[in-house]
């Protein structure tokens, strides 16, 4: 294999800056709602805990359908076929609408009883609930802003859909303090107030893609909002077919920490909003693994569509040393400031340490992440979606849940031991997808 080219390195990190600040701007919302409903009150965070625990998993998971359509139109741009690139942008539109009815559905009758089932102290039952029909009303525009977000990036367009989330996320942060703590004419919400500003930014968010659709070249030539054709069931299923096994990783290892946040219940409130912190300061980090793998797949799609296989293998090279690079910094940062990072989250010192044992486990996890979730983008960019579809059931669920159980109730460890679990599964996870990376692009010598 040929050493990559500096200018495939300045390329790679054009890219995927954008892409990370763009995640940060998405993360940082549910990052954000932990810390503010954390210092409303303890039981304010275990109450958004719950409701972001059963809604994350589910908006990951959607955003991973949503995904298959960035493959699709880079490689449609790499093999300058870009007349080919409208009907799809507007098939996506009708998964949209589809998907939206199907969650809403789902959650009217079934929330209230999985809410009851995990008996939780009334106060964060009733804050669960209200979190979640907040949420519940902004499903369309949050739905439709994760499309036109990947559609806009695939087009190379990066700095765009970073500029519209980060204006999603400072509108977002007003709303938080806004909403919980109370101003102007509005009585302070609590940790509810968190899931109405997230629906409220998502909708104005929504409006602002819709006018960089319009407007905004190339999209301004692809007329999506004219002459909108009927439904294509070849297009949709063509988007399914990437963006479904996407959606069943992506589901499985975000519905791992939602499960995992949902059992600390069984512990008590302090270790479900301690465990909570954990999880919303790990989401953090993981922006970085996430957005190099986002940009792999556009720039490893680009050289499959355009048959450069030599750029794709050399791609794949610098995606993988930026991974390691970039945790190395982070998990010393982590380890530096463990302390002030748990504070930020509150002030309870018994909560406090809890959060700061699990971000300790957290570094190591980091690593694990690294080492696994680049290999994801670099399949996808190859549209190998399903030898990760398999790996991620059988890690995440066949393998980390289970012995996080029999960690957490036959050791010392207690409610410490669902991490170790993770730590063990992501590990395996990596290996098993680095190996078929490897050896995928062994045989891959057909594309010149």
């Amino acid at each position: 294999m040929h050493p990559p080219h500096l200018y495939q390195l300045k390329h790679f990190l054009i890219l995927f800056f954008p892409l990370l600040l763009t995640q940060i701007a998405q993360v940082g919302t549910p990052v954000f709602a932990s810390i503010f409903s954390g210092q409303y009150s303890t039981i304010d965070l275990a109450g958004v805990a719950v409701g972001s625990n059963i809604w994350y998993p589910i908006f990951a998971g959607m955003c991973g359908i949503f995904f298959g359509i960035s493959p699709i139109l880079s490689q449609l741009r790499g093999a300058k076929k870009t007349d080919q690139i409208p009907p799809y942008i507007q098939q996506s539109f009708y998964i949209i609408l589809l998907l939206t009815v199907f969650i809403f559905i789902l959650g009217y009758f079934f929330v209230d009883s999985f809410l009851g089932i995990m008996r939780l102290d009334p106060q964060v039952h009733t804050i669960a609930h209200n979190y979640l029909i907040a949420i519940g009303c902004g499903i369309f525009p949050t739905f439709a802003v994760a499309t036109m977000r990947y559609i806009t990036d695939a087009h190379g367009m990066t700095q765009v859909s970073m500029a519209i989330l980060f204006v999603n996320l400072i509108l977002t942060i007003l709303l938080f303090r806004l909403f919980v703590f109370g101003g102007f004419w509005f009585a302070p919400m609590g940790g509810v107030g968190t899931g109405i500003a997230i629906t409220t930014a998502a909708w104005i968010t929504m409006f602002l893609f819709m006018a960089l659709f319009q407007w905004y070249e190339p999209f301004k030539s692809y007329h999506i909002w004219k002459n909108v054709p009927k439904p294509d069931i070849a297009l949709i299923i063509e988007q399914l077919r990437i963006g479904i096994p996407i959606f069943i990783a992506v589901f499985c290892e975000t519905s791992l920490f939602s499960i995992i946040g949902l059992l600390m219940s069984e512990f008590g409130t302090l270790y479900l909003a301690a465990n909570q912190a954990a999880i919303s300061y790990a989401t953090l980090v993981y922006v970085f693994p996430w957005s190099i793998s986002l940009a792999a797949t556009i720039v490893i799609g680009y050289e499959v569509g355009a048959r450069n296989g030599t750029a794709a293998r050399q791609y794949a090279v610098i995606c993988q040393g930026t991974a390691f690079a970039i945790v190395c910094v982070t998990a010393l940062v982590t380890y530096l400031f463990l302390q002030p990072i748990s504070a930020m989250f509150t002030s309870d010192i018994d909560t406090l340490r809890s959060i700061s044992y699990f971000l300790t486990l957290a570094i190591v996890f980091s690593f694990c992440d690294a080492g696994g979730t680049p290999v994801q983008g670099i399949l996808r960019g190859y549209k190998d979606v399903k030898v990760i579809t398999y790996v991620s059931f059988v890690t995440y669920w066949v393998i980390s849940i289970p012995m996080g159980i029999a960690i957490a109730h036959l050791t010392p460890l207690g409610p410490y031991g669902y991490w170790y679990a993770l730590i063990i599964a992501l590990g395996i996870n990596a290996a098993a997808l680095n190996t078929r990376l490897w050896k995928k692009t062994a045989w891959m010598t057909f594309i010149k």
